[in-house]
């Protein structure tokens, strides 16, 4: 990887924000000119009003950004806490996602994998991913941010835009 982000295509896609009790959705990103990549999502704080809260993390595809969103599968891992290099394994989530616990998981980060033949697999002609997040039922606090990372399939120091407003 070039340490000045030259030739890799980083996306900050939500700034380090408190999305509390709210659904939080990144914009898409599109994977046209991409060979692979993912999301990192870093979690500050999170608190919760009850010890049933949780914050749920899903990927939806679609073929135009404008157009429907459907749920995806997708591969994750999750980070120890800060200070420490270590990841766990590689993870599948469901269409229904990942669920990030306030009692375990303050100050982890999410990596989630794009592959963009598997996104297409799931989605048919899908180009398009974006993450949403969901607390449930009411958290009272969730720092977060998450950037996009992708592997541009052509190489060169000013990127296409990768990115695309949300449907409604």
């Amino acid at each position: 990887m070039n340490p000045y982000v030259e030739y890799d295509n980083v996306i900050p896609l939500l700034a380090p924000v408190d999305i509390a009790s709210t659904v939080t959705t990144t914009p898409y990103v599109d994977l046209k000119l991409a060979n692979g990549g993912g999301f990192l999502v870093n979690f500050g704080l999170i608190t919760s009003a009850t010890t049933t809260d949780r914050e749920i993390v899903t990927m939806e595809a679609a073929t135009d950004p404008a157009g429907t969103e459907a749920a995806i599968a997708f591969n994750y891992r999750l980070s120890s806490a800060v200070g420490a290099n270590a990841w766990g394994t590689i993870t599948s989530a469901t269409t229904t996602g990942v669920s990030m616990d306030p009692a375990n998981d303050d100050g982890k980060s999410l990596w989630i994998e794009i592959d963009p033949r598997y996104v297409e697999e799931q989605f048919a002609d899908a180009r398009y991913v974006r993450l949403v997040l969901t607390d449930t039922p009411d958290m009272t606090a969730c720092l977060v941010a998450i950037t996009a990372f992708l592997d541009a399939a052509y190489k060169q120091a000013t990127m296409t835009v990768a990115t695309a407003s949300a449907s409604v």
